[in-house]
């Protein structure tokens, strides 16, 4: 009775280990959720694919949204994409502890998304853009706990409920400027506000020395803009390139002149296919 967990994931070194409990109770709350009863038949659950997990990538939405269309199959739910990404979110608090829904969400439906949770309820729609995202994506090799740092933030707010207003004030309009600014296929400005955002993580506690390494050497080797995404205090960050000949040259002068810069991925969004690796 019961379930095993059999991780096949290229994942960053310690990364498996690190998550392990965290994901067995994001498989208890996705499989309790979809009311599987694993009490007399056991399952066991095989992980793969080419995505790297590591902190900030979306790893471990992906988890649970994969084990949630598997059990679909398997169990003949017939759930409808909208009930996946719900029961994704549910095991996302087992990673999470609070989730936003924007990971589950992108990897539910895919693509570009503009994303947004108010009052409890998830809003998100695709994002129509005109030029390629050239994205250099780098990882730290560190695993950092999102519940706690997610828990450090909430006490931010808690403190210092002024300075966290400001902040809000000003991240709300860097997404409406970031979301135009895409459309338009104005990368450099794009670039601009990406550095701007990078600058409120900072004010958030959610950096580290090993990030600040990474955006600043993605600045001084010619990216628009450079910023640390997903959880912070070590997971990845993004550096936007012009074109895929700078994507390529970034990506070379981050791996041999930034110590810091364990992994390095290149990633693109193309307007006419969505996002591919």
């Amino acid at each position: 009775p019961g379930w095993v967990v059999d991780d096949h994931r290229p994942a960053v070194p310690g990364y498996i280990v690190k998550k392990a409990e965290e994901q067995k109770l994001a498989h208890k709350l996705v499989f309790d959720h979809l009311k599987i009863d694993l009490s007399k038949d056991g399952l066991s659950v095989r992980l793969g694919g080419g995505l790297v997990p590591s902190s900030g990538i979306g790893a471990s939405a992906s988890d649970v949204v994969s084990l949630s269309r598997a059990l679909s199959e398997m169990y003949n739910l017939n759930l409808t994409e909208e009930q996946v990404n719900l029961a994704a979110f549910t095991g996302e608090g087992g990673y999470h502890g609070t989730p936003s829904g924007v990971d589950n969400t992108a990897a539910t439906f895919g693509g570009l998304l503009e994303y947004r949770r108010e009052a409890g309820k998830s809003h998100f729609a695709k994002i129509q853009f005109r030029e390629p995202l050239w994205l250099v994506v780098v990882g730290t090799g560190i695993t950092a706990s999102t519940t706690n740092v997610v828990g450090d933030v909430r006490k931010l707010r808690e403190t210092q409920p002024k300075k966290f207003a400001q902040i809000t004030k000003e991240y709300n309009e860097i997404v409406a400027a970031a979301s135009a600014a895409i459309a338009n296929g104005d990368l450099r400005e794009l670039g601009r506000l990406m550095n701007r955002n990078h600058s409120l993580l900072q004010q958030l506690t959610v950096s580290c020395d090993e990030l600040e390494s990474i955006v600043n050497r993605s600045r001084e080797l010619g990216a628009l803009g450079a910023k640390l995404s997903g959880t912070g205090r070590g997971g990845i960050a993004v550096a936007l390139c012009t074109s895929e000949k700078q994507q390529i040259a970034l990506a070379e002068g981050l791996t041999n002149t930034c110590p810091a810069a364990k992994f390095v991925w290149k990633y693109s969004c193309q307007p006419t296919v969505g996002a591919k690796l």
